[in-house]
């Protein structure tokens, strides 16, 4: 597993493997439980190449049509860089108000209007996670409709309830991490597709 900051600068550990997958929360949140999701489930892919981007501290501005076409963050041109460069995804978001948060739609807006199709059909595992019961299942299921207009092929998705009932010491088990594995296995069947 790979690990970098917001600057895509910092790379902590690696595993190598001919698949490349990068992986992210779309939250800002400093203790955000979604990057903690995003960390485990990574690192149950260690026959991967998994990079795990943070992108808590990002500071964007709220994307405005007023700003196209001559302004991107640095950040959106880094992340569109290196959305080409991997085989594959893994994206945990948390649930706002039955939606998607601010923070990663505005990402999602400013992907959408300098890269069409940003994902290039790749293939993508949605994660999600809240404290409640709910996992973040109703964002889910928004982002799994929303997403493939943004060029994501979402080959799985798996919503953990009840955070800090269910994620102890670090990690996730029984049926939860049973239902998580399945969703990795498919997620890495469609990998297997690409050339």
């Amino acid at each position: 597993m790979l690990y970098a900051d917001c600057t895509i600068d910092t790379i902590k550990y690696k595993y190598m493997s001919t698949k490349k997958i990068l992986a992210f929360a779309g939250s800002n949140h400093s203790k955000s439980i979604n990057y903690q999701l995003v960390e485990f489930t990574s690192s149950l892919m260690s026959d991967l190449e998994v990079l795990v981007l943070d992108i808590r501290s990002w500071k964007l501005p709220m994307y405005s049509i007023d700003l196209d076409p001559d302004q991107t963050p640095k950040e959106i041109s880094n992340l569109i860089s290196l959305i080409k460069e991997y085989d594959g995804f893994v994206i945990s978001s948390p649930e706002h108000n039955g939606a998607t948060p601010a923070f990663f739609k505005n990402i999602i807006d400013w992907l959408s209007r300098r890269e069409k199709k940003v994902f290039d059909n790749k293939p993508l595992l949605l994660l999600s996670t809240s404290p409640g019961q709910g996992g973040g299942a109703n964002n889910l299921k928004q982002l799994v409709h929303s997403l493939p207009y943004q060029g994501a092929s979402v080959a799985a998705s798996f919503s953990l309830p009840s955070f800090y009932d269910n994620f102890k010491d670090g990690e996730i088990s029984g049926d939860l991490l049973d239902q998580l594995n399945k969703s990795i296995y498919e997620f890495k069947e469609s990998l297997s597709s690409i050339e």
